[in-house]
């Protein structure tokens, strides 16, 4: 997934990475979270106040503790070895880190591009819906249904 790839890399058209581009000027700086700060992938993604909350949600329907890490990648790696044991459990955090950092992204976009809002509540929905339409496809005989997944997802993967 070419997203992801710039992500780890820092190569997404963040405001950072376009004021250093000479693309956009620095009073454009702010994130469009309204958190006050200027936006880079991590305090976007991880520790703006708005998108990096999603987290918080994402974590509560997991039944998990974590604590958001500075940089990605390390978010990354922290998130998915949640699942260590099976190469499965760790393909399906994968999945789903990968729908929560996409979704992320596209709210941030239709907020600056496009002036629409969604509420947290509604991406963290848009990112459940996702996550369990991409794992149906790429583990098709998993028996569980979207009703399942969003009620005790982890329970019923033998993650939480």
């Amino acid at each position: 997934m070419l997203f992801v790839w710039c992500l780890f890399r820092d190569r997404l058209p963040t405001k950072d990475n376009l004021i250093r581009r000479c693309v956009i000027d620095h009073e454009s700086r702010l994130c469009v979270g309204g958190c006050g700060y200027e936006e880079t992938s991590s305090r976007l993604f991880l520790h703006c106040n708005i998108f990096g909350s999603i987290w918080h949600f994402i974590y509560r329907w997991m039944r998990i503790s974590l604590v958001n890490l500075m940089v990605v990648p390390d978010h990354f790696n922290q998130f998915t070895s949640g699942g260590v044991g099976a190469k499965a459990r760790q393909s399906i955090l994968q999945i789903l880190w990968f729908a929560t950092m996409w979704k992320i992204w596209k709210e941030r976009n239709n907020r600056l591009f496009k002036g629409k809002e969604c509420t947290i509540m509604h991406v963290v929905d848009r990112i459940k819906s996702l996550a369990f339409m991409w794992l149906k496809t790429k583990f098709a005989s998993l028996s569980f249904n979207l009703h399942d997944w969003w009620q005790s997802s982890f329970t019923i993967l033998g993650i939480g």
